[in-house]
């Protein structure tokens, strides 16, 4: 029992981890952008150290509202606790956002999970080809990681 309670925790944990959009370096004289962006995770598939996530990121201005996809793997460090790393697509009308999160989760019952993390952007296509930065995500689920409610705070260049 405790091994599917690390292994949901797991992908709870990963489902968090690709939101809105992220980025790196940023751009020289470029105009800084700060946005606060909203994601819901569903889960697919068993509970296991690495996985997939489907959601829906809203964000204000020219994103609006998309489909995220992130690929993830967990590592359990102790009971109920962990990180997560993953790589993520977020798809809007005007373009694509990609980047990478790693969070940290701590659960304080089996179905009780908060995730905190960072968020690297590292591209983009169509109106997005340009956009580079950083942000930090905080997730929460309270049926065991299934789904997560997740807020993306970024900043942003190249818009």
């Amino acid at each position: 029992m405790r091994r599917r309670w690390i292994f949901t925790t797991a992908l709870v944990a990963s489902a968090g981890l690709a939101a809105a959009p992220f980025g790196g370096a940023w751009a020289k004289g470029g105009k800084v952008t700060k946005l606060t962006c909203t994601l819901e995770l569903n889960a697919q598939g068993a509970p296991n150290p690495s996985g997939i996530h489907f959601g829906s990121p809203s964000c204000p201005g020219t994103f609006g509202k998309g489909l995220h996809h992130n690929s993830y793997t967990v590592t359990p460090t102790g009971p109920g606790q962990g990180t997560v790393a993953a790589k993520f697509k977020n798809y809007y009308n005007l373009g694509t956002v990609r980047g990478r999160a790693a969070m940290a989760f701590a659960a304080s019952s089996p179905m009780n999970i908060t995730y905190e993390g960072i968020l690297k952007y590292t591209g983009g296509t169509g109106k997005f080809r340009r956009v580079r930065g950083s942000g930090t995500i905080k997730c929460t689920t309270s049926d065991g990681g299934a789904h997560k409610s997740c807020t993306v705070k970024s900043t942003l260049t190249g818009l």
